[in-house]
């Protein structure tokens, strides 16, 4: 087993761009790319390994194969347990939530969706949509959402590039122009529309909310605080952490997998009897738990997750 790369899975968005290719010098299939799912093992998308002897494989056959080699000897969750996107808000995003784990779409595979977002790059002036203004009550929301108002109690959050945000299940929330993330979350694909700026797609119709959905999940609660000094987030599905490497950097999978999205720079992974994998900016790489001791080796910023 070997530290696998993946070929990038894109979706089309009617609020995407074309950043992936400006970024990351990518081959992408239109201007309203919105987001490149680069490691997933999901019914809306399945990872393929493109690199070394496994190349061709999908992720749910390797997982089914070799489980132990992956995850870690006696470690066989029902799926895999995160997805990891890249995400270019060219427009607005709608305004949106994800149930958690407690009541979220069980019956059909579904988990709770707790996120963390990079960013990745984001235009002078940039923002996210990150919770609701403080005393904002369902019977309130709901009425805002009734008569188109909703954006007054929508808390707004500057940003820029380097910035990273933990956004927990059941917070409203939501990208706007002009930035571009990376994204670590759970492994689903709900989400509840609120509002979405009234826009239609290429259909002619505006998008269907979900908004009797979203009442249901959202936490009207205290809202997070936002905390940007920080380098490295905690959540109860997996940990994030930014690392600068110039020259090497030791590491270990310690009997489970490790996840790296190259942010910037590029080098190369060693492991063991000195094989090595070449890594370059925005590229994501899954470690198997086998390969154990590894080196990353180079001039690079990279986003550590597991």
């Amino acid at each position: 087993m070997y530290p696998l790369k993946f070929k990038p899975i894109y979706k089309q968005m009617l609020w995407g761009g074309k950043k992936f290719q400006s970024l990351y010098n990518r081959e992408i299939p239109g201007t309203d790319t919105g987001e490149s799912w680069d490691l997933c093992c999901h019914c809306n998308g399945m990872s393929v390994v493109s690199n070394g002897a496994l190349a061709g494989k999908t992720l749910e056959e390797l997982l089914a194969q070799c489980p132990d080699e992956i995850y870690g000897c006696g470690m066989q969750p029902k799926q895999f347990p995160l997805l990891v996107k890249l995400i270019d808000a060219n427009d607005n995003l709608s305004v949106q939530v994800h149930p958690n784990d407690d009541n979220a779409d069980r019956a059909n595979g579904e988990s709770g969706k707790t996120e963390a977002w990079y960013i990745l790059a984001a235009e002078p002036g940039a923002k996210l949509i990150f919770g609701l203004t403080a005393g904002t009550t369902k019977e309130q929301f709901a009425e805002l959402v009734k008569i188109g108002a909703v954006e007054q109690v929508l808390r707004q959050v500057p940003v820029k590039t380097g910035d990273i945000i933990s956004v927990p299940a059941g917070i409203v929330h939501a990208l706007t122009s002009g930035v571009v993330v990376a994204e670590v979350q759970q492994n689903s694909d709900t989400t509840y529309r609120i509002y979405d700026y009234n826009r239609v797609g290429a259909d002619g119709k505006t998008r269907e909310l979900h908004v009797d959905a979203a009442l249901r999940v959202i936490d009207f609660g205290e809202q997070p605080d936002v905390d940007f000094s920080v380098r490295a987030i905690q959540t109860p599905f997996f940990s994030l952490e930014e690392i600068v490497i110039n020259g090497e950097r030791c590491d270990n999978t310690n009997g489970g997998y490790l996840i790296y999205i190259i942010l910037a720079g590029g080098g190369k992974i060693t492991w063991a009897d000195g094989q090595a994998e070449e890594v370059n900016c925005g590229e994501t790489i899954l470690v198997p738990a086998a390969v154990g001791e590894i080196t990353l080796q180079g001039n690079m910023k990279i986003l550590r997750t597991n």
